[in-house]
């Protein structure tokens, strides 16, 4: 056989839509449905439950139950529910025993909560856990914006570094960070360490699902790259569909995180499953690698290919061609504008 024009030709020999690229392309459907934990659970993580100031500071007269306490404290709004964020000056004021005398004695004028009770219908969320209403509710937002911002700063810095280290490095490195970083955030015991490692999740997300992309495109035959980029989108679909159920059963904000965490080690499989782009090798010289990986494609895929020695020959012919073309290109450049 003659040299190979170009790297689809070297492809099509060992087989480019066969076993070995559904295998990795159905691998990293893997992080797809993690992304859809991850990007939506937000809605149940962050979920705000229905609130009002707490009463446990304040001396009660014996007898009175818990809601005539709560009627006695909390204004009512139009609508006859119970005020979020306001209460009534009460704190310092001597109570009357009977419930009725205490009503009518009672000052009008109203004070900002300090401290809040949360209905536990849904769980127990970040909300409640560290009291993001009223006043605080602008902190809320900023869980979600941390995240985008992880997203957008892992697409700049994985690029960088897919096309600098290599594909396979790259998916390793943000798997692991995205396994380590999602099991810590259930666990956080603050604010501020909540969005910080949802920041790395996100940023992580991007690096393993964003190299894993690339990696499949550059592994299928140039037709079947549309396709398979499309529907690299599909799992997304099935992981947004599995979080509500999840959440159903899971309402706890810890526990949920961890309940979608915990897939996350799916992504330890990656190592033993998912090589590095021989189309990266060959362009970073490495040509013994790739022309490993290409004979285990070959081999996956049953088809037959030519001895070691030939196989190499054919992969650094690619590698000729391209500075040949590079030369071409700049002679044709002094030509025109020498």
């Amino acid at each position: 056989m003659g040299s190979a024009a170009k790297f689809e030709d070297l492809l099509t020999l060992v087989g480019d839509r066969g076993k070995w690229q559904y295998m990795i392309f159905f691998f990293t459907w893997i992080e797809g449905v993690l992304i859809g934990f991850h990007h939506l659970s937000s809605v149940f993580l962050g979920y705000t439950p229905t609130h009002w100031c707490s009463t446990k500071d304040i001396s009660f007269p014996e007898g009175w139950t818990s809601d005539q306490q709560k009627s006695f404290s909390i204004p009512v709004d139009d609508e006859d529910n119970y005020q979020q964020c306001k209460m009534f000056d009460i704190s310092s004021a001597d109570i009357a025993a009977d419930y009725d005398s205490a009503v009518a004695s009672r000052t009008t004028d109203l004070v900002s909560c300090s401290s809040w009770d949360y209905a536990t219908d849904m769980g127990w969320t970040t909300v409640s856990e560290w009291n993001l209403v009223c006043e605080r509710t602008a902190l809320l937002s900023t869980v979600q914006g941390s995240y985008m911002g992880g997203v957008f700063v892992g697409c700049l810095f994985w690029g960088w570094a897919s096309d600098k280290f290599g594909r396979r490095p790259s998916i390793l490195i943000a798997a692991v960070i995205q396994i380590v970083s999602s099991i810590i955030a259930s666990f956080s015991v603050n604010y501020i360490m909540f969005i910080f490692f949802r920041f790395l999740i996100a940023f992580s997300v991007s690096g393993v699902f964003e190299c894993g992309f690339v990696l499949v495109t550059e592994i299928v035959a140039p037709e079947l790259r549309t396709p398979f980029g499309i529907m690299t989108q599909f799992p997304f679909g099935i992981g947004a569909s599995l979080l509500p159920l999840i959440a159903y059963f899971i309402k706890d904000w810890t526990a949920l995180q961890l309940a979608i965490s915990i897939p996350c080690t799916l992504l330890i499989s990656f190592y033993w499953f998912i090589p590095e782009s021989p189309r990266w090798l060959i362009q970073a010289g490495r040509f013994v690698e790739a022309r490993e990986i290409l004979k285990n494609a070959a081999k996956v895929n049953g088809n037959p290919i030519p001895g070691d020695d030939e196989l190499l020959e054919l992969i650094k012919a690619l590698e000729d061609k391209d500075e040949t073309a590079v030369e071409n290109v700049e002679m044709s450049f002094m030509e025109k504008f020498g």
